[in-house]
């Protein structure tokens, strides 16, 4: 059984609720305002966790206060933090917008994510091996997604891709990556379909290699982490050698029990 690498984000998200979005220029009354665990990396990586693969988490948080406590956060939630760096500055953040119907709006600051780089890109050479799957997010600088791929091809490392957010090197790794998942709109981007791509349909499940993974129906609460929460179930399933029939089910489980709940995460103390 191989591990699972994660290289990418750590975020606070303060997630507001409101009836719908606002307009341009509107101003408009939220029902509920909360800040809670969130970051791709982070996320992708709990869910890794709680679906049975050792877990590594390559980022970075903030030299403030809330770098610290979500550190802790996620030594109470099971992670280990030994590749969590800490840097100057603030820790990433994102402010989420949820309409009442579950859907979101994200905006991203990356904040200390724009210090992952070659310190984490070391630790994928020293620490993978085949077997492993390497599982990369676009919150973090194109370049170093491009090295992190070409250091876990060296170590003979399956790579998974969820190119999220798009951006102008989305495409030339995707070509570089074993495993693309990949939203409607992403797919629409990428604008290829073949034995590597993933493609999830939100309450219609998910397809990959040929194989329709159904979602069971739900009255969604809140979207906010459920592409992540299937990439790091996907992710732990490949690297257990699970089947393509059985690793894309359990990920479509996994994204759609995320949606009956606010955020990806929630915080978790060591006294828990």
């Amino acid at each position: 059984m191989g591990k699972v690498i994660v290289l990418g984000s750590i975020n606070i998200d303060t997630v507001i609720r409101a009836p719908r979005y606002p307009r341009l220029g509107e101003t408009l009354m939220a029902n509920s305002v909360r800040t809670m665990p969130g970051g791709k990396g982070a996320n992708q990586a709990v869910a890794a966790h709680r679906a049975g693969a050792e877990t590594l988490l390559l980022s970075c948080v903030g030299s403030d206060a809330q770098g610290a406590f979500y550190r802790k956060h996620l030594q109470a939630s099971g992670l280990s933090t030994e590749f969590v760096r800490t840097t100057s500055g603030p820790t990433g953040s994102a402010t989420i917008v949820v309409e009442d119907s579950g859907n979101n709006a994200i905006l991203f600051d990356p904040g200390a994510n724009a210090a992952v780089g070659e310190p984490e890109i070391e630790v994928i050479l020293e620490h993978a091996q085949p077997g492993d799957v390497l599982t990369i997010v676009l919150e973090i600088q194109d370049q170093v997604a491009l090295r992190a791929l070409a250091a876990a091809q060296e170590r003979g490392v399956t790579t998974l891709l969820n190119p999220s957010p798009w951006t102008q090197a989305a495409q030339s790794l995707a070509d570089s990556a074993d495993i693309v998942i990949v939203n409607e709109q992403e797919s629409a981007r990428l604008n290829r379909v073949d034995e590597r791509v993933c493609i999830t349909f939100g309450a219609q499940g998910a397809l990959w290699r040929g194989i329709h993974a159904p979602a069971r129906r739900i009255e969604a609460v809140d979207t906010t982490g459920a592409g992540d929460t299937f990439a790091g179930t996907l992710a732990a399933a490949v690297a257990r050698g699970l089947s393509t029939e059985e690793a894309l089910q359990a990920a479509t489980e996994a994204a759609t029990d995320i949606c009956e709940r606010d955020g990806a995460q929630d915080w978790q103390t060591l006294s828990n």
